[in-house]
């Protein structure tokens, strides 16, 4: 659990373009934090999903996007990507310490996790493991700089070697779940390169666009 003395305040109004939330806005500081601790318990809760929306990457100059759906049962997640930068449909079964790839083509990719298959066939280094807890709202334990909303949602935070802003919520039934983020690459933390082992750089970017959350479920 994020300690409240680590957490900034924004500006007490809701994000331009937001939804609205599923209960009234905090109005002062206290109540934001208040709101914040029982929005992280309450997404911390969550145990399964299903979600559909965009993926764009980009890394200097070379960039994609897919349409991504994401299914996590419990430990185990089902990630499918179309169009994935123009190398067709691939999907991703993970579980803890194994992940395995298959691309349109029928072939494999064993890894100890879903980024590292991805990797290993694609180039693109997407941070699937932090994704499976950032997509829910929630910074963990390590990440500094986090800011709220006066509705006690997650702004901005740092955390390890990357940046995750959110720009946008839903509101889903009685949750507030996000709806659009960025995660961006602090500079020098990663090293890129291409699938001809030419190096990149080291800006790497990716923004996540939900368009539906479905068959939410929470742990017992």
């Amino acid at each position: 659990m994020i300690k409240p003395a680590r957490l900034a305040v924004a500006a007490l109004a809701l994000l331009a373009g937001c939804a609205a939330p599923p209960h009234p806005a905090p109005t002062t500081e206290v109540e934001a934090k208040t709101a914040w601790r029982r929005h992280q318990t309450e997404m911390s809760a969550i145990s399964e999903w299903h979600l559909k929306g965009r993926i764009a990457v980009r890394a200097e100059r070379k960039g994609g996007n897919a349409t991504i759906l994401w299914e996590q049962r419990r430990e185990r997640q089902t990630i499918q990507l179309y169009g994935p930068f123009g190398s067709g449909r691939i999907r991703i079964v993970a579980q803890p310490g194994r992940a395995v790839l298959f691309d349109a083509r029928g072939r494999t990719t064993e890894a100890a996790n879903a980024a590292d298959a991805l990797y290993q066939r694609l180039g693109w280094r997407i941070p699937f493991a932090q994704l499976h807890h950032w997509v829910r709202g929630l910074p963990d334990e390590r990440a500094t700089g986090i800011v709220i909303d006066g509705a006690g949602r997650v702004k901005r935070f740092h955390q390890g070697d990357w940046r995750v802003e959110y720009q946008n919520y839903q509101a889903v039934g009685r949750l507030d779940l996000p709806q659009q983020l960025s995660v961006t690459a602090l500079p020098g933390k990663l090293e890129i390169y291409a699938d001809d082992g030419a190096y990149i750089g080291d800006q790497l970017s990716l923004r996540l666009v939900v368009s539906r959350w479905r068959d939410i479920h929470f742990a017992r």
